[in-house]
């Protein structure tokens, strides 16, 4: 099963495919944006929502038990299922 989340952008919606999405972190000049990075926006794209909203949406369409946690130090997934965890910034 393919999983697609929508998100905003500042100026109208996208669509990711949840397995294309390689990474995402805080707009510098808009805290309240995202930058996201997937297979077809290598160069990144801003959306209309925090870190933390567009963690969670990604997290829950995954739909795999992982719980991604941001820390100081970075961001942690964890695979609940392994009780394994994994560091990465």
């Amino acid at each position: 099963m393919m999983n697609i989340i929508e998100v905003p952008l500042p100026s109208g919606k996208a669509l990711f495919l949840t397995t294309t999405i390689a990474g995402a972190h805080t707009n510098l000049a808009k805290p309240k944006h995202t930058d996201v990075y997937t297979d077809s926006f290598p160069e990144g794209i801003t959306i209309a929502m925090d870190i933390e909203e567009f963690a969670e949406l990604w997290e829950e369409a995954l739909e795999v038990e992982e719980e991604i946690t941001f820390e100081p130090d970075g961001v942690m997934i964890k695979l609940l299922r392994e009780g394994s965890e994994d560091h990465g910034s």
